[in-house]
């Protein structure tokens, strides 16, 4: 382009000079230079939109690798950066961390996730972990915010002033109340929660492992309590953590290698007949010796065992049916596995394989108010119910909105939880909310039952409030199979279909 010019611009000052001295060839350099000219206008505009051409070309693989970059950092369908980009990034920022900087390093997993994706498909599950993204940008816009797989999030906050727990734990809560906004999925309000594990650098760890190690520790922790909360971690930490994975991996064995019993617990009538029984799990640990259920029931929970362990008792009660009397036998379900799409295809098939009539099983759901938000799982219970399952909500009065549980739910058993029955004739309230129960079950036609009752006067006093059953060491402490029938009393053979209708007390 420039020796272009630089020619045009000799030409023009040759064809000046020749005609001061020569005029007779002003017009031949003339002709010339127009030529010239004429030839190198159409150049450079063709260089030009060369150039330009080139430039935009430029612009657009550049744009194009942004993307690919982009695309390569960030998760494809939160936005966030992905597990690689994030974990590259964190531990970058923690060795370049000045000796007088702060760090906190947040790990955000989201509470009941494969519930949602199991009852209300993945488009769903995506609605929800887009939403949770969303949120962890709002509130730390600041920090490095990635996607570590699944339904879990890590958050880096970096600060020049040292973050203290109670500065940590407000982060927390707000995005927990964030969160709880919830999101709207077609003509259903999904809720959301999360549990947060957090550990602080320097004084938890200088390096990207044992931070990211010790923030793991206290996330457990957090499930642990009871989800849709934070926890810092604590050195004492380190033997629970690894006591109870020891415990997961070991109940996982139990599970495989049969060494889970059931014990069965009499339910009567007033007459104090037997009417049927309640199937509890039991583990006697070769080292550890008993492990009560209510230690090894939260870690299968948290450990998502509790279907499988659901699916077991069933299967072991259907084989100990033949050695039981002949009355129903309630089997406890988790409100989890209630919202499993394949749960009554799952029950069906065991009860074919042993030759099991699903008239002979109740099931009893745990927390069940947690059900009650939902119309499909209403609709999961119906199926049962049509089946030929009967429903029982078990401890009831210990949620919240219980008695929105007796519109949403189709059920047969109400049974009362053992606190209410003890606080009978002694607290109004409590006599109030019992004779509630009692009267919604007479008017609707369902059974009450009476847990927790140890005494004559406790039996007495649920009989005057109205329940129907009862259950209690009164009647009988849990038993296994080979000693069920000894020392019962007397056991009253009940038609299945008789249980869902009052008999006289």
């Amino acid at each position: 382009m420039a020796l272009v010019v630089g020619l045009v611009s000799l030409l023009l000052l040759l064809d000046y000079f020749g005609s001061l001295f020569n005029p007779a060839r002003e017009a031949g350099f003339a002709i010339a230079g127009a030529a010239l000219i004429a030839l190198t206008v159409p150049l450079v505009a063709f260089f030009a939109i060369s150039v330009l051409s080139l430039r935009s070309q430029i612009i657009s693989l550049k744009k194009k690798h942004r993307l690919v970059l982009q695309q390569f950092e960030q998760d494809a369908l939160t936005g966030v950066r992905n597990r690689e980009t994030f974990l590259a990034e964190a531990q970058k920022a923690l060795r370049a961390r000045a000796p007088r900087n702060y760090a906190a390093l947040l790990l955000v997993d989201i509470d009941h996730f494969k519930q949602v994706n199991d009852t209300h498909g993945h488009p769903a599950g995506d609605e929800v972990l887009m939403f949770c993204a969303k949120q962890l940008r709002l509130h730390f816009s600041e920090a490095l915010v990635g996607r570590l797989g699944g339904d879990e999030f890590g958050v880096l906050v970096e600060h020049t002033d040292p973050i203290t727990p109670a500065y940590a734990h407000e982060l927390c809560k707000q995005l927990i109340d964030g969160l709880r906004q919830g999101v709207g999925f077609g003509s259903t309000r999904l809720s959301v929660s999360a549990s947060i594990g957090l550990a602080l650098a320097p004084s938890h760890g200088k390096t990207w492992s044992s931070l990211f190690s010790n923030a793991d520790m206290a996330l457990y922790a957090s499930k642990k309590r009871g989800r849709a909360c934070s926890t810092i971690f604590e050195e004492n930490m380190m033997s629970d953590v690894r006591n109870e994975r020891a415990l997961v991996r070991e109940l996982r064995a139990a599970i495989l290698l049969n060494h889970l019993s059931v014990a069965y617990q009499p339910i009567v009538n007033g007459k104090g007949e037997v009417v049927a029984y309640e199937a509890l799990l039991r583990w006697h640990h070769a080292l550890r010796g008993v492990i009560p259920p209510d230690v090894f029931i939260p870690v299968a929970e948290r450990s998502s065992m509790i279907a499988e362990i659901g699916y077991y008792v069933l299967r072991q009660v259907c084989r100990d049916m033949p050695k039981l009397p002949p009355v129903l036998v309630n089997v406890n379900l988790s409100a989890n596995q209630i919202a499993s799409p394949d749960l009554l295809e799952r029950m069906l098939e065991i009860l074919d394989e042993t030759g099991t009539d699903p008239q002979r099983i109740v099931i009893e759901i745990t927390e069940s108010a947690s059900l009650a938000a939902d119309e499909t799982n209403a609709r999961y219970l119906k199926a049962l119910q049509n089946s030929g399952f009967q429903i029982a909500l078990d401890d009831f009065g210990m949620g919240y909105s219980e008695f929105n549980q007796l519109r949403a739910l189709p059920f047969d058993v109400i049974k009362i939880d053992k606190s209410y029955i003890r606080a009978l004739g002694t607290d109004v309230v409590t006599d109030v909310f019992v004779n509630a129960v009692v009267e919604i079950a007479r008017r609707s036609g369902k059974l009450v039952v009476a847990e927790g009752i140890e005494t004559e006067d406790d039996k007495l006093r649920a009989l005057a409030a109205g329940c129907h059953r009862f259950q209690g060491y009164l009647f009988g402490k849990p038993v296994f199979i080979e000693e069920v029938g000894r020392d019962r009393g007397q056991v009253s053979p009940l038609a299945p279909q008789i249980l869902s209708k009052l008999d006289a007390a």
